[in-house]
């Protein structure tokens, strides 16, 4: 039996990545999904994909920095299942990835409002709907640049670190309500937005892969796999953690 069977939920920042991956293994997993993210083309490829292999998801398109369409999304996604017992807070921006010197006002601005400000809109809906009907589970997707740094990471970090902040006072305030509410953490993982940071540069890429001491990235899937397992009933006694999925990377330590 699938960890999710019998739930229904939304994926927020589904059309790529980690997001994306998420949405096909918890329907696999026996949940129902909304997929949620701007690109209404790519959502509606995702939901067609899940469907021709037998599972059931919607598409809503949806501006993650409208506090108006977190409360859409929740209603959305009730109203095509008939119930709302997760989410997945999965979109984000890697923002403008330069020296700190280089960045502007706008971009703080813009970097914050998206993964932190955003999380907050999300996790606030989803939660009230929840109360009201007995309960659920969050999941967020944080980073491991909220523990650590890379040149250029200025903003990102301090949006990811503000989510882990956030996480452990909701987490206390949630628990009185049946909620659960965890993040991830991902190291290098293997995605679009990893390769922007990175300004796709192959041979940085192959070099950063190299230094996990897996001797590679992560996999989308393999994160997705944690999430589920957060989401799911298997983690009943787990929330306010923050868990990295990084490979190792993030251990402190020297490496050639």
């Amino acid at each position: 039996m699938g960890l999710l069977r019998g739930k229904a939920g939304a994926v927020i920042g589904a059309s790529s990545g980690i997001g994306e991956a998420a949405a096909k293994l918890f329907v696999e997993d026996g949940a129902k999904v909304s997929v949620v993210a701007r690109r209404k083309g790519k959502l509606d490829d995702l939901v067609r994909a899940i469907r021709d292999r037998g599972g059931e998801a919607v598409a809503i398109a949806a501006d993650v920095t409208v506090a108006a369409d977190h409360a859409r999304i929740v209603e959305e996604t009730a109203s095509a299942f008939g119930r709302f017992d997760f989410a997945f807070n999965n979109a984000g921006t890697i923002g403008n990835f330069a020296p700190m010197l280089e960045q502007s006002e706008g971009d703080w601005d813009r970097t914050i409002d998206t993964n932190l400000k955003a999380v907050w809109m999300a996790v606030q809906a989803q939660a009230q709907h929840m109360a009201r009907n007995g309960g659920g589970a969050i999941v967020n997707t944080s980073s491991w640049l909220a523990v650590g740094a890379l040149p250029g990471s200025t903003v990102y970090s301090a949006s990811k670190a503000g989510m882990d902040g956030f996480l452990r006072a909701a987490a206390l305030e949630l628990a009185t309500h049946g909620i659960r509410i965890n993040n991830i953490n991902p190291g290098g993982i293997d995605t679009e937005m990893t390769r922007d940071a990175f300004q796709h540069d192959a041979e940085v890429l192959k070099a950063f892969a190299a230094t996990h001491p897996i001797g590679r990235m992560g996999t989308p899937r393999e994160t997705a796999q944690l999430a589920t397992f957060l989401l799911s009933d298997r983690a009943s006694n787990i929330t306010g953690q923050a868990m990295l999925v990084d490979g190792g990377y993030a251990i402190a330590g020297q490496r050639g």
